[in-house]
């Protein structure tokens, strides 16, 4: 750890990493671009013959939700589009913040419009071309609020994708903090946090609104190392101790452990993700996305919707909103008729948070199983990077795709069950913590129904299909 923080007062790091990101999404869009189609059946191969498409949703998103379970919003590090924010910062209007984008409801509107739009309605994750103009459209979002807002308001206040990391990093093992706060109380040049540095592109002060000495948790620094560079550069008065701020180990689940309430619209953020989930799961396997459609179609056919794109954000309104606070409202059902009296606002802000580590555990099974299961597409990227070639061989039988090896699904099904093990574990302990904060005993509670019925809805499914 010494040498990582060593190594980012560098002035070339993690600033390189991030045109070098800059250069890979490019590349991605480009990939993206060049592979158009609206045949269904070809797009179920194209969607995984594309380099920019297979990259994205199957190594790189799996990456970057991996990367903060365990090491903290790593991926802002390196993150292109905070490169690109910053410098429309620097340059646009510099105007005050609105209350709608302080309070994070942009944010969870911005996602719920990615979501039912992006996703149900226009499949952005199966068709290149729709991914390339989705990645184009979170470039052209982040010019936009950098050129009208100061500092750096994107990713902060709009990036869901930062938003959904924050919440993951609450398991992380890292995080940046300060070694010494005493060396903040008595320096005066503060640099970390002076105006004059606000609008540099390397050696910056914080642009998210956060002071060094008062980071007690990873939701909102974006891990730029700006303020270590100028703590180490910017001295008033030279001192052997600084800088100050660090990467540091902060132990597993400090964050998630601090048992810090959600805010309203970080509550319905995490709601609508944990619908989200439980649909990518569920999924995965025939018998249980036959389950999963049945309430869908219940609604929709009856209502004879023709159109693709709006029984799709329909079919998604049900299951990433309806669903899910089905799933969360029972346990608060069976709180009241064991004579409590918690109103259901302090039980969404407070107990929300036992859904987060079985929520992040079911993000790790399945960017394990699309990590894997899209393996044997690698071998034909090299003479077909657009992918359409190499989808008409496979529709056309002149290309058999290799099956892995037993032993990668044995392991991935071990993996699958222990980590939805350890989200199910982490979730019991936040309940159990939350009681006693609150004074409850912890036999038989109701509050344990929220591990029990959420994570049950993952381990069972998970346990019949991969191994009976």
């Amino acid at each position: 750890m010494k040498k990582l923080n060593i190594l980012l007062q560098r002035w070339y790091f993690p600033v390189s990493l991030k045109y070098v990101s800059l250069i890979a999404y490019i590349v991605l869009i480009v990939t993206g671009l060049m592979a158009y189609s609206t045949d269904a059946a070809f797009l179920k191969q194209l969607r995984n013959t594309n380099l920019g498409n297979l990259i994205v949703w199957s190594y790189w998103w799996p990456a970057i939700v991996i990367g903060a379970i365990f090491f903290g919003r790593v991926w802002c590090m390196v993150c292109p589009v905070e490169l690109i924010t910053t410098f429309f910062s620097k340059i646009g209007l510099k105007r005050k913040r609105p209350s709608l984008l302080i309070s994070g409801w942009a944010i969870t509107v911005f996602y719920i419009i990615i979501l039912f739009i992006g996703i149900q309605g226009f499949a952005i994750h199966r068709n290149p071309f729709f991914m390339a103009i989705y990645l184009l459209s979170i470039v052209g979002v982040s010019i936009i609020i950098g050129s009208i807002y100061e500092k750096n308001t994107f990713c902060r206040y709009v990036c869901p994708v930062g938003y959904l990391l924050g919440l993951y990093s609450r398991l992380s093992f890292f995080g940046w903090r300060v070694k010494d706060k005493s060396i903040c109380d008595t320096c005066k040049d503060k640099s970390c946090i002076h105006k004059k540095y606000q609008y540099n592109l390397n050696y910056k002060s914080c642009g998210v609104d956060l002071y060094p000495a008062n980071i007690s948790d990873n939701a909102d620094c974006i891990l730029c190392a700006g303020c270590l560079k100028t703590c180490s550069k910017y001295q008033s008065n030279p001192n052997s101790e600084r800088p100050n701020p660090r990467f540091q180990n902060i132990g597993f689940a400090n964050d998630l452990f601090q048992l810090k309430p959600l805010r309203m619209a970080e509550m319905v953020f995490v709601l609508i993700v944990s619908g989200f989930v439980i649909s990518e799961i569920w999924s995965e396997w025939n018998v249980t996305d036959a389950y999963l459609s049945f309430l869908p179609d219940l609604i929709i056919k009856p209502l004879a919707i023709e159109s693709k794109f709006l029984s799709g954000i329909l079919k998604g309104t049900i299951i990433f909103a309806v669903l899910p606070f089905i799933v969360w409202l029972l346990p608060y059902l069976f709180t009241r008729l064991a004579g409590l009296t918690i109103k259901f606002k302090d039980y969404l802000l407070n107990y929300g948070i036992a859904f987060i580590p079985i929520i992040a555990a079911a993000h790790i099974g399945k960017s394990i199983l699309k990590s894997t299961s899209r393996i044997p597409y690698f071998e034909h990227l090299s003479d077909d990077f657009t992918g359409i070639a190499t989808a008409q061989q496979i529709i056309d039988g002149q290309i058999t795709l290799q099956q892995n090896p037993v032993w990668i699904n044995t392991l991935v099904s071990l993996l699958l069950v222990g980590f939805m093990i350890i989200g199910i574990w982490l979730s019991i302990k936040v309940v159990n913590r939350l009681n006693l904060r609150s004074g409850i005993e912890r036999s038989s509670k109701s509050y344990y129904l929220i591990p029990i019925i959420y994570g049950g809805i993952f381990l069972i499914m998970l346990m019949v299909w991969r191994w009976f």
